[in-house]
């Protein structure tokens, strides 16, 4: 089945991405016999279906040129990655070969410049290190022996080899394929299939457009993060005023006596509480919603900078490994979508600073404010409740040493009992201002709206692309800090797939 076709029966799913680098050495002894090899690796791969393919290499003469041509042929989209500017970069072809190679960078979705040494060799092994970094599956066109120099092909076997990273190898004398760290996980994202998987918004969302798929597919994440996490919290309040009510009905016999009812009551509340957590799956609810809406907030930081010339890289698979065919996902679909999303640097920074950051300096400001008003509420809730324990406890030891008799006898366990209440809902109240985590988000807020005010004054000051991109890089990573933290807490408790 195809890409496309699976895509029209799925709805609002992101596709599966599977991207193949290569690297391969310049001289070859048989040129179409290599050529031929490479053609039926990939082809091979194209009949997995593992959603789409997306090749990935430099355009240096020789193999990587034989691989991008193939890749072509092959319908595949292509990255090409260069170890320097085009104008210096064609000093190392003949014409008729800068000729197939400028063919190939025009053609290919990206063609971006990686190496930064200050030698030519420098740059060649900097742009292999990153073409093995970035791809899932590493092809290598390779004779066996070892590199003439620094980042010969060699050196990038073992770079990836000592990665774990799945590689295919040619031999490019003999033709032989030999495959190494083969992992059956390249044709499916368990983390992406959960995510895909996720209920669909109620309302029909467009997705005829690359980047109107990734703001449909947003909603519906979000939307399911957000369902599950007022659940989440409600339902972590119940064991703790289950305990507090078992408390106070329990001792509610041993202060006035009278039915067992209210014993057995106190003892089936005390049993509920111990037992809700596990009959309600408290925990699987929360890995569901941390796993919802860390996806989603990394979309939405995605989307914000759709419209840059660079491909997004605040936060990468390094960082959040179960994302990882997320974001070859995205990214790959902003490749796809380039050419509709070009914009001055004016505009981005206008609707960035707008859309985004002020946006989000005004959502801190209104939380913080909040959660400091939950605080107040609490701590005087707290000051009540324990000033009302003590008060009648003082009044009870009072009348019973002689020192006061305005209190019927009859009434100290009722009194005893209320004191009792009054510290159990202190006890209460201060475990829900924890469960609520307001002090710490209080806290949080304000620094987070310190920042992004500073930040915001930078980018309306800013210039040039880098500067800019390099301050949204510090917003983005700033916004998605603290779910990263929580995504790494829950890494190896994830929800059992069904």
């Amino acid at each position: 089945m195809s890409s496309a076709s699976q895509h029209s029966r799925s709805g609002l799913n992101l596709p599966h991405v599977l991207v193949i680098g290569f690297t391969g050495h310049r001289q070859l002894p048989d040129e179409n016999r290599s050529r031929a090899a490479i053609r039926q690796v990939l082809a091979e791969w194209k009949t997995r279906d593992p959603g789409a393919i997306c090749g990935l290499s430099s355009a240096a003469s020789g193999a990587d040129l034989l691989f991008a041509e193939t890749c072509l042929e092959l319908n595949l989209p292509l990255r090409i990655f260069l170890p320097m500017p085009s104008e210096q970069f064609r000093h190392d072809f003949d014409q008729p070969a800068w000729e197939r190679a400028e063919h190939v960078v025009q053609a290919a979705l990206s063609a971006e410049v990686i190496g930064a040494g200050a030698e030519p060799v420098e740059r060649y092994y900097e742009t292999g290190i990153e073409t093995v970094q970035q791809s899932q599956l590493l092809i290598a066109l390779w004779d066996g022996g070892p590199s003439q120099g620094l980042g010969g092909t060699a050196d990038m076997v073992d770079f990836a080899l000592k990665l774990a990273r799945p590689l295919i190898w040619i031999h490019s004398g003999t033709g032989e394929v030999r495959y190494f760290n083969d992992n059956p996980k390249l044709l499916r994202d368990p983390e992406l299939d959960f995510l895909n998987g996720l209920p669909a918004p109620a309302a029909d969302l467009p997705s005829n457009t690359p980047y109107e798929l990734v703001q449909s597919w947003l909603v519906k994440v979000d939307e399911n993060a957000s369902r599950l996490a007022p659940q989440f919290r409600r339902l972590a309040a119940i064991p703790i005023l289950c305990t507090a009510a078992a408390a106070i009905l329990s001792g509610r016999s041993s202060f006035t006596g009278g039915a067992i009812f209210w014993l057995w009551l106190g003892t089936a509340l005390g049993i509920m509480a111990a037992g809700l957590p596990y009959l309600m799956r408290l925990n699987r609810r929360q890995i569901a919603w941390t796993r919802a809406r860390t996806a989603a907030e990394v979309c939405r930081s995605f989307l914000a900078l759709w419209r840059t010339p660079a491909l997004y890289d605040a936060v990468g698979p390094e960082t959040l490994p179960e994302l990882a065919g997320m974001l070859h996902s995205l990214n790959f679909l902003k490749l796809l979508n380039r050419a509709s999303v070009r914009t001055s640097l004016e505009e981005f920074k206008r609707d960035y600073r707008r859309e985004r950051v002020q946006h989000q300096i005004a959502y801190f400001d209104r939380h913080a404010g909040h959660a400091a008003r939950q605080i107040r509420k609490y701590r005087i809730f707290v000051a009540v409740s324990v000033c009302l324990g003590v008060a009648l406890n003082i009044l009870i030891l009072m009348n019973a040493h002689g020192l006061s008799h305005s209190i019927p006898l009859r009434w100290h366990p009722v009194l005893a009992l209320v004191a009792t209440a009054g510290f159990q809902l202190a006890t209460v109240a201060g475990a829900l201002l924890f469960v609520y985590d307001y002090q710490r988000r209080r806290e949080r807020y304000r620094d987070l709206h310190r920042m992004l005010v500073q930040w915001d004054k930078q980018l309306e000051l800013s210039q040039t692309w880098p500067i800019v991109l390099r301050t949204t890089s510090l917003v983005e990573k700033a916004l998605l800090a603290e779910l990263i933290e929580w995504r790494s807490l829950i890494r190896h408790r994830k929800v059992p797939d069904k």
